[in-house]
């Protein structure tokens, strides 16, 4: 936008100020590209960087694309989900507690846990 407008303002300029009219036409375009080329250039870079840093914070923090995310698990074979067998929410309305020691990747491991016995159901009121 800035390359537009400073290219128009330069060929009104060199218009008025009595220049060929192909001249002032050629000075407006030269103009819109000295100014557009090196922002073009700069935005072009900032996105590319902000793209860099979102993918390096991603692989940081151990978040992968969804392209790379397994598959999901079957209602038959879900912990916390009930199969309702009339197309109706599939259990959705429940709500789990598990209290985990959060421990960082230096950290020794917990071993997995069924999560049968690791999540317990909030009861509701009114349940």
């Amino acid at each position: 936008m800035w390359g537009i407008a400073t290219g128009s303002a330069m060929g009104i300029h060199r218009w008025r100020m009595q220049s060929h009219p192909f001249f002032a036409v050629n000075v407006a375009f030269a103009t819109t590209l000295l100014v557009s080329a090196p922002s073009y250039y700069f935005c072009y870079r900032r996105r590319e960087h902000k793209e860099h840093v979102i993918d390096t914070m991603m692989k940081a923090n151990d978040f992968a694309h969804e392209e790379e995310m397994p598959e999901p698990i079957p209602i038959e074979d879900h912990p916390f989900l009930e199969d309702t067998k009339g197309g109706g929410e599939a259990g959705l309305g429940k709500e789990f507690e598990a209290r985990l020691e959060e421990r960082k990747e230096w950290q020794k491991q917990l071993p997995m846990e069924d999560a049968k016995k690791v999540f317990k159901e909030v009861k509701k009121n009114g349940n």
